[in-house]
């Protein structure tokens, strides 16, 4: 953990972990946003059913909710009904009304905190969110919802915003907020310039009861066959269309797969009687005596089934394991290199296959696509519906052999692809996100039925994912995926190194969240496991002796920061490289806690001196750490007097942070705070005060009224201009 630009307690919380706002800011653009605009509009008009020729039965729903959506302060409408209904398909709809009258519509996916998280901050960001909204968004502050919804209101008048998959109506809950829409204080809300609209399987009313709910259930019987009859029109005449509709009980999802199959070349020309013949009679075995995607009990699964079993005998039997494994993924998009055909190979030869893995697995997506069990993204995505996803993780609960290679594929899968990515470096960070709601999908559906080594394997990949959350600035995310994977890794035991590893990156989101005090007590705790399990000299007892090294200076406990920094160094270089990154934390560090003690700034400065050679030849000169380092040795050449030097020190300094980092950085605020001082100093009083002015404006936008650097910066302003004049300090 390194935290060299860390200026205060509260700062640290807000600018060491380089702010969600700006990963959304540098590598989530305004061009993504639009592609995935566009991707969710051409969802809607390819859907089957679900294009403007196909959409019947729900005109009359979305022209009711597009007159809502012109109402004044009209309460948000939540629409309830089973998986597969159709409830986004309205939703999406209504955006495409919404936005060709010209207003703007929003999507945001509930489906899971993490994935909720990057989608509210993204909105956010468009909707022109500063960072200091955008960090207290990603973070879930208390007042993130409040945030949200001020830029809401500020937007022009007009727009929809769209909550979908809400299932689990806590997803909507913030700080002391009730689950739902209770009483509209969470994020979902009233308001006078727009309409809030939410999607979810919960129908008890007792959780909407601020919203108007609307159920959305199956279609009627001449709808559902004119669906049919437009996706397989050779399948056979009105009244068997009919007769397979009330069979689908008119369910969309349904009613759309059976479609897309019969259409088909999984189907040889296969009829609406024929299908419905089919679904009344008994599951179809499977020859090699696997299970079925799902239990035969079920219509939906019976359907499902019905594709999967046309593809294999086309000779697509691949097309099976690879939606089971989707299915073991979140309902969100699937990166196409999630599936790893090197991986692959290793499944399908256990199938008896021995063709390569990246062409059978472009047959096995083909086959999924046609059949519509699949949607196909940019790039080779690939997203599953929540309802097939549940049907294909359903086949495998049973501790046969196939189901167990199918689980422990898709968490070595996803682990793979969580390695290769750097957890501290901004540009992989939006793909952690994205990453981020599958492993908390593996956590709650798939941790409970693999061995023990792939469940470690999941534990190491949360802690590795949770740190680059934490570094991130995602520390509501991050919190959660630890919190998920300490209750679900539980048989592991308390001192298990992975479960340890989970835990120190929980204390340091419960540090993000400004809880020091209760941060401190779980790295103690994770300190002393740690000790009795691996002793004294093992890297990981490191990391938690240095983390309470610096909770001591953030109580200004300098001598015992200090004593506690030189024990971590000593014994760390017995066992690492001198030139690791944590190395020379410490020893910056440590140089930090030298420098605010008395009489001790020559002997910081010299400690600062060798720490910036070093981090120059191994991290260079645009690394945040190296910049950091180069802020104290300009701080303490002014510290002892040297202004004229120290200014030029800080003025290069700032030249780079501005390049490197922008305006809004808080360290690059910090230098001109400082510069600010060193004029002071130098008797520019006219400049002082106009560069604390300035930095004063910055900090209240970006930091907020309250924050400790603000109040440090209307202090120093304060007391020049009654002749006085306070000098600069900060944390390392």
């Amino acid at each position: 953990m390194t935290r060299d630009d860390e200026h205060s307690v509260a700062e640290f919380l807000r600018e060491r972990l380089n702010s969600i706002g700006d990963i959304v800011e540098e590598h989530i653009t305004d061009e993504g946003l639009e592609a995935r605009l566009r991707r969710l509009k051409d969802r809607a008009g390819k859907r089957d059913p679900g294009g403007p020729a196909g959409f019947h039965g729900r005109h009359a729903l979305v022209e009711d909710l597009l007159a809502w959506t012109r109402g004044f302060r009209q309460r948000p409408t939540v629409l309830t009904g089973p998986g597969g209904a159709g409830k986004t398909s309205v939703a999406e709809a209504l955006a495409e009304r919404v936005r060709a009258r010209g207003d703007r519509a929003w999507w945001i996916s509930a489906v899971d905190p993490v994935t909720m998280s990057r989608d509210l901050t993204v909105v956010a960001r468009r909707l022109g969110g500063a960072p200091h909204d955008l960090r207290a968004i990603a973070r879930g502050a208390a007042d993130a919802a409040d945030r949200f919804w001020r830029l809401l209101d500020d937007a022009t008048p007009g727009w929809l915003v769209v909550f979908d998959e809400a299932d689990d109506p806590r997803a909507l809950a913030v700080g002391n907020s009730p689950a739902g829409i209770q009483d509209a204080s969470g994020w979902v809300r009233s308001s006078s310039h727009g309409a809030a609209l939410v999607t979810t399987r919960e129908s008890d009313p007792r959780m909407w009861r601020a919203a108007r709910l609307v159920t959305v259930g199956g279609l009627e019987e001449s709808d559902a066959a004119r669906i049919l009859r437009e996706l397989a029109p050779a399948a056979g005449d009105e009244e068997q269309a009919r007769a397979l509709a009330r069979r689908l009980e008119g369910h969309p999802l349904r009613l759309h797969l059976a479609g897309r199959h019969l259409r088909s070349q999984a189907a040889r020309g296969g009829t609406f009687a024929a299908y419905a013949q089919t679904l009344g009679g008994a599951a179809d075995p499977h020859p090699d005596g696997r299970p079925a995607a799902v239990s035969t009990g079920v219509p939906t699964a019976r359907v499902l089934e019905l594709s999967l079993s046309g593809l294999a005998q086309r000779g697509i039997p691949q097309a099976r394991p690879v939606l089971h494994l989707a299915g073991c993924y979140a309902s969100t998009t699937i990166p196409a290199g999630l599936l790893d055909t090197d991986l692959l190979d290793g499944l399908f030869a256990a199938q008896g296959d021995a063709a390569p893995g990246s062409r059978r697995l472009d047959e096995a997506l083909r086959g999924l696509r046609e059949v519509g069990l699949i949607r196909g993204g940019s790039e080779g995505d690939i997203a599953v519906h929540p309802v097939i996803a549940a049907a294909g993780r359903g086949g495998l609960d049973g501790p046969d052999p196939y189901s167990e290679r199918i689980r422990h594929t898709a968490i070595a899968l996803l682990a793979a692809d969580v390695d290769r990515l750097p957890y501290d470096r901004p540009a992989a960070w939006p793909e952690h996100l994205r990453l981020g709601p599958h492993l908390l999908s593996l956590l709650e559906t798939t941790a409970g039925r693999v061995d023990r080594a792939h469940l470690v394997r999941l534990m190491e990949t949360t802690a590795r994912m949770a740190k680059a959350f934490n570094r991130s600035g995602a520390g509501r995310p991050g919190s959660v995926l630890c919190e998920r994977a300490l209750a679900h890794g539980a048989t592991l035991g308390d001192a298990h190194p992975a479960v340890l590893r989970v835990r120190h990156q929980l204390a340091w989101a419960i540090a993000d969240r400004g809880d020091l005090a209760e941060a401190e007590v779980l790295y103690r705790d994770v300190l002393r496991i740690r000790l009795r399990e691996f002793g004294a000299e093992h890297p990981d007892v490191f990391d938690s002796r240095h983390e309470l090294a610096w909770i001591a200076g953030c109580r200004e406990a300098w001598a015992e920061a200090e004593e506690g920094y030189r024990l971590v160094l000593r014994d760390g270089v017995r066992v690492l490289d001198r030139d690791d990154p944590r190395v020379l934390t410490t020893r910056h560090e440590l140089a930090w806690a030298i420098a605010n003690q008395d009489d001790r700034l020559g002997e910081a400065r010299e400690a600062f001196g060798a720490v910036l050679a070093d981090r120059l030849r191994v991290l260079g000169p645009e690394h945040p750490q190296t910049m950091a380092t180069r802020h104290e040795l300009a701080w303490i050449v002014a510290r002892q007097g040297e202004w004229e030097a120290a200014e030029a020190r800080y003025r290069e300094l700032l030249d780079l942070r501005v390049r490197i980092l922008g305006e809004d950085d808080p360290g690059t605020m910090l230098t001109r705070h400082e510069l600010a001082w060193i004029a002071a100093r130098r008797g520019r009083a006219a400049e002082a005060e106009a560069g604390y002015e300035d930095v004063l404006d910055r900090r209240r936008r970006v930091l907020g009224e309250d924050h400790p650097q603000t109040r440090a910066t209307r202090e120093a302003l304060d007391e020049l201009r009654h002749g006085r004049i306070v000098d600069a300090r900060h944390l390392a």
